[in-house]
């Protein structure tokens, strides 16, 4: 009998550092519209990394594609998006706008917001601390595209702001 919760306890834990990984990097895809002067933005992480953001706000287990945009988590996580993924154009931070989110069947989780009133499309300062208090090795990649011309850059905990200027 001993043996045997030996062997389930192993077992337990072999399972969950399977499901484990041991690099932690988000992706942002930014593409500005000069008919309607915005920024459309796709960010892209692991649904269960971001679920640590929850779980420590809400002290309990969150599965996000449960969560409603509307509800008391999802205004959270608009709020945390809006605080944590920062653009500024021409010295002012254009209005901020959440569309919505999906997790798919490989726990990819992406987030839909867009960003209205962009000054200077040319030179955007981008600021992205998404997920850096919970994995401090995490990595967020920035993509920058407007027509023909497009930047890109990787955000750390050390450097977490940059300029992309689009010659």
């Amino acid at each position: 009998m001993k043996s045997r919760i030996i062997l389930i306890t192993f077992l337990v834990f072999a399972t969950g550092r399977m499901f484990a990984h041991s690099y932690f990097v988000s992706t942002a895809n930014m593409e500005y519209d000069a008919v309607t002067k915005s920024m459309e933005v796709s960010l892209k992480m692991t649904a269960h990394d971001f679920e640590h953001i929850l779980e420590n706000k809400f002290v309990q287990r969150i599965h996000i594609e449960n969560v409603a945009d509307t509800s008391e988590i999802g205004l959270f996580i608009q709020a945390y998006l809006k605080e944590h993924f920062v653009i500024t154009s021409g010295g002012e931070q254009p209005l901020f706008g959440y569309v919505g989110k999906e997790v798919t069947l490989r726990d990819e989780l992406f987030f839909y917001i867009t960003f209205s009133g962009i000054k200077d499309p040319e030179t955007i300062q981008i600021k992205n601390t998404l997920l850096f208090t919970e994995f401090p090795q995490q990595q967020n990649i920035v993509h920058y595209k407007w027509g023909e011309r497009a930047k890109s850059v990787t955000l750390v905990a050390a450097k977490p702001e940059a300029e992309l200027k689009l010659d």
